[in-house]
């Protein structure tokens, strides 16, 4: 029997340091192969090919100089000589980025017709998704000139953000509240959303004063900072020749405005079902209407029974055995051989993630502490890692990193799969509808009020497009009226709620959060076919995870059946949420 590891063994990235040190030299030698390429890719197609044939030996080295220096760094973040290897990699980083940096400009110089005789070489199938991607930009891409001045200024353009940054999260003292014994509970935007899921609504109330209290007061200098981001975005856009700011975000994203638009039309044509949510969570809560910081409590939540991690290895195996023998396989083999950093430890970096480390295996960190929550968490981040596994496995490393489009919706697809595996083996009928809730609560806040945001984000880039000027005033008053719109009567719209745009860090990766919402729509869809037993429906799926990012996006989620520029795609995810709303609602009528 394999002993459970529960650590990353980092040489298999690297036996030791000599062969991590060997691994930099050999990239600074292969940085300078690329240099040698700069100016000669219009000579001929056997320029391009070593371009790209040394590149792609270059990103190989990098991937594991950078992972191993990270991954060791935040297993523990005080250790000096971790601190400054990290630091190494940072700047190799920024070297290898400049060293390939003249490939895209150069490649957009160069006639379509002589980019298609190129592409006619055997030897370049491998490099033809990346040179049409740049084919598909040239009339978005400036003059090197341009480009270079464009470059030189990014970290101008990014200032607003790190202010932003800066002053929300080190000069913002909130004031202190108080719980229901008159205990201090200091107040931050870390606990913010703790304090919101609070049973008393008396903590509630405080922690949301508190909150935009300071936003309140500081309402005109963020104005002026996220006004700022948006001007830069909107000028970008028209300089590279989009017709708008919505456009360009789009086709950087593998969509287009047609996916932005169906979405909010989609989500807005069923925004009933969000309200009729709500009014059940007044019910529960025995109240006609809740304020609108009511919402995040879960008024059926029980006591979180402790788990250890062998029994969660097992309840996630058995949770996604729709996925077929060979993932669970898998699955089974990235908890026996080291994939995950599983517990809590002092100086260890905090939450989650996986890193796919082409040519080794993903890596996953958690900080597992024993919660029932911890499941999911585990359950997501595998997706993830599986989703890396593949690519990897059937892609070269230019080809198997996948879009943002795509990345939440493997890891989203577990989540939804674990949560209906857990729902119904639920016996106790609180325990289930409290499972149920929280799973419709997790897709109201992915899938509703992610939408609610990319409908003030279009609002805004839309007026500032048009020549409007915009103050503090016009801005709160966008989003109250969203929010009115998408909470419904049940919910009393306090007007403090303006102020919530503000404190949305993503509203700085300018129309960013749209994603999630088509990220958990393609998951939800997903799922559903899965849990349905589909024939063919999995190995379709797994093969769709196999392309990385050697497709475009959208078509990589038609190969599973999603469309995004459906509206039938969207009215298929609502129709699994008024499915578990309803029994809910039947669970609530038995229960109370």
């Amino acid at each position: 029997m394999i002993q459970m590891q529960t650590e990353w063994n980092l040489k298999e990235i690297f036996e030791n340091e000599e062969k991590l040190e060997e691994a930099i030299v050999e990239l600074r030698q292969v940085m300078q192969k690329i240099k040698e390429s700069k100016g000669k890719l219009s000579q001929g197609v056997e320029e391009v090919l070593t371009c790209y044939q040394q590149l792609e030996k270059g990103l190989a080295l990098h991937v594991k100089i950078y992972a191993y220096a990270m991954l060791q760094y935040h297993q523990d973040m005080s250790h000096q000589e971790s601190i400054q290897l990290y630091k190494r990699a940072e700047s190799l980083t920024a070297e290898f980025s400049e060293a390939e940096s003249f490939i895209s400009p150069e490649l957009s110089q160069i006639e379509d017709s002589k980019l298609e005789e190129y592409l006619k070489d055997d030897r370049m199938k491998e490099y033809e998704k990346s040179i049409r991607d740049i084919m598909k930009q040239k009339k978005h891409i400036l003059s090197q000139e341009v480009e270079e001045i464009l470059a030189a200024y990014s970290e101008v353009f990014s200032s607003s953000e790190n202010a932003y940054e800066i002053f929300t999260n080190t000069e913002f003292d909130f004031p202190n509240i108080q719980d229901d014994e008159g205990n201090t509970l200091k107040m931050s935007s870390g606990l913010y959303s703790k304090y919101l899921m609070n049973p008393s609504e008396r903590v509630r109330k405080q922690a949301f004063d508190s909150m935009y209290s300071l936003y309140k007061k500081h309402m005109n200098t963020i104005t002026e900072l996220y006004l700022a981001r948006v001007k830069a975005n909107t000028i970008s856009a028209k300089q590279r020749n989009y017709h708008s700011s919505l456009e360009a975000a789009t086709t950087h994203d593998d969509a287009n405005e047609k996916v932005y638009d169906i979405l909010l039309k989609e989500v807005n044509k069923n925004l009933y079902l969000n309200h009729e949510y709500i009014a059940l969570k007044a019910k529960l809560l025995h109240k006609e209407k809740i304020h609108i910081y009511d919402v995040y409590t879960n008024p059926l939540v029980v006591e979180d029974t402790p788990i250890a991690y062998e029994d969660a290895q097992k309840v996630v195996l058995e949770a996604l055995a729709p996925m077929g023998k060979a993932y669970i396989d898998m699955l089974q083999y990235a908890f026996d051989h080291n994939w995950i950093d599983v517990y809590e430890k002092d100086n260890k970096r905090s939450g989650a993630y996986s890193m796919g480390v082409y040519g080794v295996h993903p890596f996953v960190l958690l900080n597992y502490v024993h919660s029932s929550r911890d499941i999911s968490t585990i359950a997501h981040e595998l997706g993830h890692a599986m989703h890396s596994y593949y690519a990897s496995k059937a892609q070269n490393i230019i080809n198997e990193n996948y879009t943002i489009m795509v990345a939440e919706v493997a890891s989203t697809v577990n989540e939804i799969l674990l949560a209906n595996y857990q729902i119904k083996k639920e016996s106790n009928k609180k325990k289930k509808a409290a499972l149920i809730n929280e799973q419709l609560d997790m897709i109201r806040a992915t899938f509703i009020r992610q939408t609610m945001f990319a409908e003030f984000e279009k609002e805004v880039h839309s007026r500032i497009e048009n020549g409007e000027s915009l103050t503090a005033d016009k801005l709160n008053a966008i989003y109250l009226a969203l929010n009115q719109q998408y909470f419904g009567e049940a919910t009393i719209i306090d007007t403090d709620i303006q102020y919530e745009w503000a404190r949305i860090p993503h509203f700085y990766s300018c129309f960013y959060v749209y994603k999630y919402a088509t990220g958990i729509t393609s998951a939800i869809v997903i799922a559903k076919n899965i849990l349905e037993g589909k024939e063919g429906y999995v190995d379709k799926y797994i093969n769709m995870l196999s392309q990385g990012g050697s497709k475009d996006s959208l078509t990589l989620l038609k190969m599973v059946d999603v469309d995004l520029e459906a509206p039938e795609t969207y009215e298929e995810a609502f129709s699994y949420f008024k499915k578990n709303l309803k029994e809910l609602e039947e669970l609530i009528s038995e229960l109370f």
